[in-house]
């Protein structure tokens, strides 16, 4: 029986999924409104019966626009990486076959559209910033008792790890261990989301020899200056060389999960074009992932003046290596033009100048064509 057919809003992801984000807060999927986490059997219930959850209302927006693949119709498709997912799921005894894990903040950088939230590194500047970014200090980095996790490491068939950075995440190494002494790890994909600046350890390379596949989705935002600007203190010749080793990892693949801003627009086609010369056999299959950031607010695209948009129009038009990617830049600039956030151009200047000064960087310099913004 299809997915598709048990009712007109059934999703997949309450009955065979789990994210576990800061704090060890669990949602059935990352998209899930925050506050209408509660009862995980009403919310079965509601996908049985063909009703709409008020915590699902992401994906009813971007259905009720047109759009075709929301997060929910993804993980209804019976092909590819949804497949091995849900080949057995059962409803009325469901089982947790995918974990999506972001429940630590260790991390090495203080990206400009992150903060304490998600990143240690953030606390070093948490008094001067403290009314622009999200989250509270701590002493210590959020962490998480997995052994919580102990009765859904039988069932596990993909593992995705964010962060934080996940090669510095202790907790990622345990989930591991565990799948491994079990061994089931040739039934498991894993899922990284890495900033490229930590080489992972001997001992996490040779777990990963035991799995089914292990995926890294890049945060490669950028050539250069440009990473270093918006993922600060990030240096780009450690960048290449931790890229040049994932990609060679045995039974591997790696792509681009890229976070697109105010600050990297202009250098994404770079991004994409010193993929096509990296990636052996770069085809339209070849994973490259653009996605525009959506907070902090100030810092999306959707905030430039007419004129700025315009230069990033004609920066983006037709200058990809494939027509995949150039779809990619497509959407992007008309998700730009359908927004005028421009009201907080003011927040993101005086935002950027803050962290210009704290850092000694300068914006004009690492984005000049958008130099007169202020």
């Amino acid at each position: 029986m299809s997915l598709k057919t048990i009712s007109d809003t059934f999703c997949s992801l309450p009955f065979n999924h789990s994210f576990i984000g800061p704090g060890g807060l669990i949602k059935p999927c990352c998209r899930f409104l925050k506050n209408h986490v509660g009862d995980i059997e009403e919310l079965r219930k509601f996908k049985l019966e063909g009703k709409r959850h008020p915590g699902c209302r992401k994906c009813w927006e971007e259905e009720d626009a047109g759009r075709k693949r929301s997060l929910r119709q993804i993980h209804l498709e019976e092909k590819g990486f949804n497949k091995p997912l849900i080949q057995n799921l059962n409803v009325n005894d469901p089982k947790i076959t995918w974990l999506e894990l972001s429940f630590s903040n260790r991390c090495n950088l203080k990206c400009r559209m992150c903060g304490p939230l998600y990143s240690t590194k953030w606390y070093e500047e948490w008094d001067e910033m403290r009314e622009f970014v999200i989250g509270s200090p701590s002493d210590k980095p959020l962490t998480y008792d997995v052994s919580q996790l102990d009765e859904h490491v039988p069932y596990l068939r993909h593992v995705k790890m964010t962060g934080g950075e996940p090669f510095l995440i202790p907790e990622y190494d345990e989930i591991l261990e565990k799948i491994v002494s079990l061994g089931n790890a040739s039934e498991v994909t894993l899922n990284y989301s890495t900033n490229l600046t930590v080489m992972p350890k001997k001992r996490l390379l040779e777990m990963w020899s035991h799995f089914k596949q292990v995926e890294f989705a890049t945060s490669f935002d950028g050539v250069g200056k440009v990473i270093e600007y918006q993922r600060h203190p990030t240096k780009w010749n450690r960048v290449e060389d931790v890229l040049k080793t994932l990609i060679n990892v045995p039974n591997s693949v790696s792509g681009i999960r890229a976070t697109v801003t105010i600050y990297n627009v202009l250098d994404i086609p770079n991004v994409a074009y010193y993929w096509q010369d990296l990636i052996n056999n770069f085809s339209e299959d070849s994973w490259l992932n653009f996605v525009q950031a959506s907070t902090p607010e100030y810092l999306s695209i959707t905030v430039l003046p007419k004129w700025a948009k315009d230069i990033v129009a004609n920066r983006l038009s037709w200058n990809a290596p494939s027509y995949k990617v150039q779809k990619n830049f497509n959407e992007l600039v008309n998700y730009m033009y359908n927004e005028d956030n421009s009201h907080l151009l003011p927040k993101f200047i005086e935002y950027t100048q803050r962290l210009d000064n704290l850092r000694g960087e300068n914006f004009k310099e690492v984005v000049p064509e958008f130099a007169s913004l202020w």
